[in-house]
């Protein structure tokens, strides 16, 4: 990539666009794929910081994951209304079978998006680095979040996973700045690693009965978090789940729980809901 603007043609005959074939073409404007091109591989276009908007022809059945990561300029993505296998919705890239939400771009202005009701999944890395979404309303149809579904989204503030999802997947928030509360609704049973990790702004968290594992780092580096309660339902914490949290954190478990043998062999303070004193130990 020169200083300037690009336009890229592919060439007629090209079959597919390899995994990260086109990464860190910082200035790549436009590009034109040519119908004949069947798949785009994963992270394809990561880091096309000047790519504004890209036409998806109707000869492609496969993307990969995390297509347009670090594509902060990206407001549209447009695939023909007859396409076979992908839609998009107000710019937004759906895969109509799998009632899949592939990439919501990251340049769109919106502070606000509902994804639509009737969308089963969010894929992995869909909103990675959505900057300027303070508002995400997942619908109770969504039953998965990908890997890194939300990493990066540096604006939001608050999230609600309703109870249709069973699994919060690896990093799905890592690194959401400015996240201060969290809901996880009954019916959710794993959080995945590095779910949460480094969302330092992080106050609150409501873990429901139906949860029963926590994953590797899942709250760690979360410093402005103090407390969470874990219920009994908890049979699984990996390590360092709740390692660089505040000062002092501090978790409330039950007498006699997985929890509470967790918090005394990693030395982590504790408290019981029906006393009012601190385990250290």
């Amino acid at each position: 990539a020169g200083l300037a603007a690009i336009a890229y043609t592919i060439p007629d005959g090209v079959l597919s666009i390899g995994n990260n074939a086109f990464y860190g073409c910082d200035n790549l404007a436009i590009i034109f794929i040519p119908d004949g091109v069947t798949s785009i591989g994963d992270g394809a276009f990561t880091g096309c910081s000047k790519l504004t908007r890209i036409i998806i022809p109707n000869s492609v059945t496969s993307i990969g994951a995390s297509p347009f990561c670090v594509c902060t300029q990206l407001q549209a993505i447009h695939v023909f209304p007859d396409h076979p296998v992908f839609t998009t919705i107000d710019g937004v890239l759906f895969k109509k079978a799998e009632k899949m939400l592939v990439c919501y771009p990251s340049g769109l202005p919106a502070t606000e998006y509902a994804i639509p009701n009737g969308t089963l999944s969010i894929g992995e890395s869909a909103f990675y680095g959505c900057d300027w979404l303070t508002h995400i309303t997942i619908p109770d149809s969504v039953t998965s979040i990908g890997e890194s579904a939300f990493y990066g989204c540096g604006g939001l503030t608050s999230i609600t996973i309703p109870s249709s999802i069973a699994s919060i997947g690896e990093s799905a928030f890592d690194h959401c700045s400015s996240l201060t509360s969290v809901t996880i609704s009954d019916g959710v049973t794993s959080i995945g690693n590095y779910a949460f990790y480094s969302c330092y702004n992080l106050t609150s968290v409501i873990l429901p009965d139906s949860v029963t594992s926590i994953g590797e780092s899942a709250f760690a580096g979360c410093n402005s978090l103090t407390t969470i309660t874990i219920p009994d339902s908890v049979t699984s914490i990996g390590e360092d789940a709740f390692s660089r949290c505040a000062r002092n954190f501090t978790l409330t478990v039950n007498r006699d729980s997985y929890a509470a043998e967790y918090a005394a062999a990693n030395g982590i303070s504790h408290t019981y809901p029906d006393a009012g004193d601190s385990q250290d130990s």
